[in-house]
């Protein structure tokens, strides 16, 4: 029983948080065996409805050259980078760029996590790629295949959006106030102490320290 709860409760959550619904494609270039390009195909995800997260991915598998360009990026500990186009019903193309070492998407046997981040309104805030955190030496990829496809894992990640000042009331009031104070209409409901402490307070001090300085003479005794 407790099990469907919290399988209703999460179901819920995915269900409130996000307003809007709609189609999400998602191109991925690299930066590898790219000829004379910064970036070539690698894939495309798909999605038909943002709320359901059901995705259709679809990726190239890596060859030889693509192995063997991985590993020159590997031997100067340089990067593997994915570039993200997304499309969506209500917005035009936003590009998106996220790395990894390329020394570690390599021993995670080209395994990776691709998260898309979403705001209520349906607008993709970021596209991260990571590696899995599974990485083992004694598993390492086996180099002598004639294809090594891509293992990657989609998810939507919803951000929820913090509440915005309302600035523009703020300032309003503090412009009511200053014109009430010009035009004698804002009555001052402080207290004594409130209104007069800067006054008081250096009066105080001074009396202080008269009175150290100055110290009253003993009375002599009598004889």
């Amino acid at each position: 029983m407790k099990y469907f709860y919290l399988l209703f409760m999460c179901l819920l959550k995915n269900s409130v948080c996000l307003d809007y619904d709609g189609w999400l494609n998602i191109k991925l270039e690299h930066n590898i065996n790219c000829k004379n390009e910064n970036f070539c195909s690698r894939g495309n995800i798909s999605l038909k409805s943002i709320k359901a997260g059901s995705a259709v991915i679809d990726q190239i598998s890596f060859t030889k050259s693509h192995i063997d360009e991985l590993k020159e990026h590997a031997d100067i500990d340089g990067l593997y980078s994915i570039r993200s186009l997304v499309t969506s019903a209500d917005s035009k193309e936003t590009e998106f760029l996220s790395s990894v070492k390329a020394k570690l998407f390599l021993e995670n046997r080209l395994s990776d996590v691709i998260s898309a981040w979403i705001l209520p309104n349906g607008d993709v805030i970021a596209i991260t790629f990571q590696v899995n955190s599974y990485s083992s030496h004694n598993h390492s990829l086996q180099y002598d295949q004639a294809e090594y496809p891509l293992h990657s894992n989609f998810y939507i990640r919803h951000v929820d959006q913090a509440p915005v000042p309302d600035t523009a009331s703020y300032i309003q009031k503090l412009e009511r106030e200053r014109e009430a104070r010009e035009k004698g209409d804002l009555k001052d409901n402080r207290s004594f102490l409130a209104k007069y402490w800067m006054y008081i307070v250096p009066i105080a001090i001074f009396v202080m320290i008269s009175g150290v300085t100055n110290p009253e003479p003993a009375p002599q005794a009598s004889r």
